[in-house]
């Protein structure tokens, strides 16, 4: 894999692929609220690992969609960077889209304009930059280099259809169902080198916060875990701050 390979171009993509992908990021960290004649679109990320994927990216998706220019706040005391976009607008054209007012729990069925092949990959990348988890486990000698791509949601048509999606592209998947706290969860999991390829060939990643991950992985043979994204990306280019390497990806 080469560091090319790891980052999608977001504007390669048709009008089409591109709304899928963002209602992948929707469904992944976003709501919607309509209170007191306010329509509000809410996304919030880990401000440690995310924030250049909702500071830069996601405004730009939005801009191109919708013509909109959302707010962004950084929320230190717990870590949160939170997008807000005020517009009946959007709210309306989002919950024609088959969105839930409120957030992925009270989604009941997946749009059916989602239901297609050219579309599907850019929807799960999209719910898989907001909501996936890419790790690295111990092999044997505790070396962290054995890839894991993981997906845990409380709301089981979305899971299904993630997990159905996958069988159908020939990913290998595990599926579970389990109990978090006094929730049911859906837990997806692939492993290992062979399906972190193909991820990579068929789906890939346009958050920060996993090529990171990817990068160190090439260049180190491993990647060590619970480093933030800019600690990443000084392992990547100490001399540079990591600027060398995020600039890679401008």
């Amino acid at each position: 894999m080469k560091i090319r390979n790891f980052h999608f171009q977001t504007k390669e993509l048709t009008s089409q692929e591109l709304l899928a992908y963002e209602t992948g990021v929707h469904l992944g960290d976003g709501s919607l609220q309509i209170k007191n004649r306010v329509y509000r679109v809410i996304y919030s990320g880990d401000i440690r690992n995310d924030y250049d994927f909702y500071s830069r990216k996601i405004p730009e998706i939005i801009k191109k969609l919708y013509k909109k220019t959302p707010l962004i706040y950084k929320r230190k005391s717990d870590n949160t960077i939170i997008l807000i976009l005020n517009s009946r607008e959007v709210v309306e054209s989002k919950v024609k889209l088959g969105l839930p007012v409120g957030n992925k729990r009270k989604l009941r069925n997946i749009p059916e304009w989602l239901n297609k092949e050219e579309l599907i990959p850019h929807f799960i990348r999209g719910l898989a930059d907001a909501d996936f988890c890419l790790s690295f486990k111990k092999n044997r000698r505790g070396i962290n280099c054995e890839p894991r791509i993981e997906f845990f949601t409380n709301n089981k048509v979305l899971a299904k259809f993630v997990y159905n999606a996958l069988i159908e592209l020939k990913f290998k998947v595990a599926y579970e169902n389990t109990m978090n706290r006094q929730y049911k969860e859906y837990r997806i999991r692939m492993y290992g080198n062979k399906m972190l390829k193909k991820w990579m060939k068929i789906i890939g990643f346009n958050n920060l916060k996993h090529i990171s991950k990817l990068m160190v992985f090439e260049k180190f043979g491993y990647c060590p875990i619970r480093l933030t994204t800019q600690e990443r990306m000084m392992l990547l280019a100490p001399s540079s701050g990591g600027k060398l390497y995020y600039s890679l990806l401008l």
